[in-house]
């Protein structure tokens, strides 16, 4: 049987791009909350007539999103080769809910707001297309999947104590997906979930650090 074998240059740029993403699309959300110009934790008419009133610079926040996303995939993917050389069966496991956060199940709530703002919409009206489009749909039960996602990097936080990546990070991914969903619950400010990302981000460029040079 023939084998292919990796240049070790290529099998380098792969590791550390993949250790970058992991990086850069958790730090995209950090910043998000930290840096946008109204409150992410915000619900509801409030929420949108903060995005209605910073309108102009929604672009800027869409591109950051974009690199997020474009990142995440590998992201998970990174985080999930050193969690499964831990715990092989834990880390599938994880990994699989982990990437119920890459479903593409339609537009954010975020691009609805925007989108009916440039429409012309007033305010109750895109609360209510906003409502019925995150729960009146045919998929707006996978807007759930968000939390099963946050599962499965718990489960990846778990199977990376056993593996050749520093405890701390281990640790911060489990505690992390627990922290973040915390600020909407509980009211607190875009700040709180921004620290959170924040922590989410060293424990997956932690675990990142520990793939193999090959």
């Amino acid at each position: 049987m023939t084998t292919v074998e990796t240049a070790p240059s290529t099998a380098g740029f792969t590791r550390n791009a993949m250790i970058a993403c992991a990086a850069i699309s958790p730090l995209t959300v950090a910043l998000s909350l930290l840096l946008a110009p109204f409150d992410a934790t915000a619900e509801g008419e409030p929420y949108i007539r903060a995005i209605v009133a910073n309108l102009g610079a929604y672009a800027l926040w869409s591109w950051v999103g974009a690199l997020g996303a474009a990142t995440l995939i590998p992201a998970i993917f990174a985080v999930s080769k050193v969690a499964r050389s831990g715990r092989p069966v834990l880390g599938l496991v994880g990994m699989i809910l982990a990437f119920c956060l890459a479903l593409p199940y339609g537009l954010t709530s975020d691009d609805t707001i925007y989108a009916a703002a440039k429409a012309g919409l007033d305010v109750p009206t895109t609360n209510r297309l906003v409502t019925e489009l995150s729960e009146g749909t045919p998929t707006s039960i996978l807007g759930f999947t968000f939390f099963l996602s946050l599962l499965g990097f718990v489960l990846l936080g778990v199977a990376a104590l056993r593996s050749a990546a520093p405890k701390w990070a281990a640790i911060a991914m489990i505690v992390a997906p627990l922290l973040i969903p915390m600020p909407w619950f509980a009211g607190l400010p875009a700040a709180a979930g921004g620290v959170a990302w924040l922590v989410f981000t060293a424990a997956a460029t932690g675990i990142a650090l520990a793939l193999p040079a090959r």
